[in-house]
């Protein structure tokens, strides 16, 4: 076989592969090998562009089989376009925003997961204390973090906390007083979150939620994940109030989860229509996306959402600042989300408490 052949039969069979990547999160399936390729979309779409521009000239005739894979290919190509596109500033914008906010209705939040492994704690410190956020959510906190942004409670003088060893620890810090916010945990005993009020400078009490569910890894499915998410988002919903979610979600913002959240909380993705902001990884510029969110009920109006610099994480951390402009406890979404919507995310709970109860 000619050196020409070879390589004619590997981009066939590399762009089968991207087409193929393209099909498998297309399958109602919540394993972890399937969901994994909900992330890389943007890559492979610059992938599937790149096989575009090589397969015309991979042709030594035209057959029907060379047709078929440049059709298809041209197909994957256009269905992970659009799956990007809202996040996108080709995208109309989503939500109001505002450049001023009267005083005492305003937050600002600073979401970073640290990356427990990391033991470098000054950039966070010093990034916190120059940007001076109200909140402060930072994840895979363990001992030695907990140990270590102690200076900052002076300045954060409301705290929760749990520092756990698995990656999955968590530290929130608070210059509003918290009310009734609490460590919770969710599906799993080994995950926590935190949820409740907080009460703005103002006076207005809001719900505020952080999570850090667990991503699609080998031997780890994404139904327990998945299932938080809906739970949060039936508790947005149905409390009516001004709510908050922020946190490392370990899901991508165009997601067909993201989505249900986004459905059966009535809540607001700040990304559409303003760009991706990629949060992770802070160490592979080509391999990046929006695992970091932060999301709010249209209660508030977007001051400012900003990806802020490197702190030595595998994550950049994510700051936004809100004004709320409607009364805090008076609905402004609908009491119930549509009933396709109510049955995914029933069927969601169910698959996620199976898992969890090893079903």
């Amino acid at each position: 076989m000619s050196w020409w052949r070879l390589v004619r039969v590997a981009v066939f069979v590399f762009t089968g592969l991207l087409i193929l990547v393209t099909l498998l999160p297309l399958l109602h399936s919540n394993q972890w090998w399937i969901r994994i390729w909900d992330f890389p979309r943007l890559q492979i779409a610059a992938l599937l562009a790149a096989a575009l521009l090589m397969l015309p000239t991979m042709f030594a005739r035209r057959s029907w089989i060379s047709v078929a894979v440049l059709a298809a290919a041209a197909a994957a190509f256009v269905w992970q376009v659009l799956r990007v596109m809202p996040y996108s500033t080709l995208w109309p914008a989503r939500g109001e925003v505002v450049a001023e906010c009267p005083p005492g209705r305003s937050i600002s939040m600073l979401n970073a997961n640290v990356l427990m492994i990391n033991r470098d704690y000054a950039p966070l410190i010093e990034l916190v204390r120059s940007r001076d956020p109200d909140l402060v959510l930072l994840l895979e906190t363990d001992a030695g973090w907990a140990k270590a942004i102690a200076p900052l409670h002076a300045r954060y003088p409301y705290r929760l906390s749990e520092p756990l060893p698995n990656t999955y620890g968590l530290i929130l810090l608070s210059k509003l007083p918290l009310g009734s916010m609490e460590l919770r945990h969710i599906m799993l005993p080994t995950v926590p979150s935190v949820a409740g009020q907080l009460t703005l400078e103002g006076g207005a009490t809001i719900d505020l939620y952080g999570l850090h569910p667990k991503p699609p890894v080998p031997g780890v499915d994404t139904d327990a994940r998945d299932a938080e998410l809906v739970i949060v988002g039936h508790e947005v919903r149905e409390s009516g109030r001004a709510s908050i979610v922020l946190g490392d979600l370990n899901d991508v913002a165009w997601s067909d989860t993201n989505r249900l959240f986004e459905a059966v909380s009535g809540m607001i993705d700040p990304r559409i229509g303003r760009g991706f902001y990629p949060t992770f990884t802070a160490e592979y510029p080509l391999l990046r996306w929006p695992l970091d969110h932060v999301f709010y009920t249209p209660h508030f109006a977007l001051m400012r959402m900003e990806r802020l610099p490197d702190i030595g994480s595998d994550h950049f951390p994510l700051l936004a600042e809100l004004c709320l402009t409607e009364a805090a406890g008076e609905r402004v979404v609908p009491e119930a989300p549509p009933p396709t919507v109510r049955k995914d995310a029933a069927e969601a709970i169910v698959e996620g408490v199976d898992e969890v109860n090893g079903e």
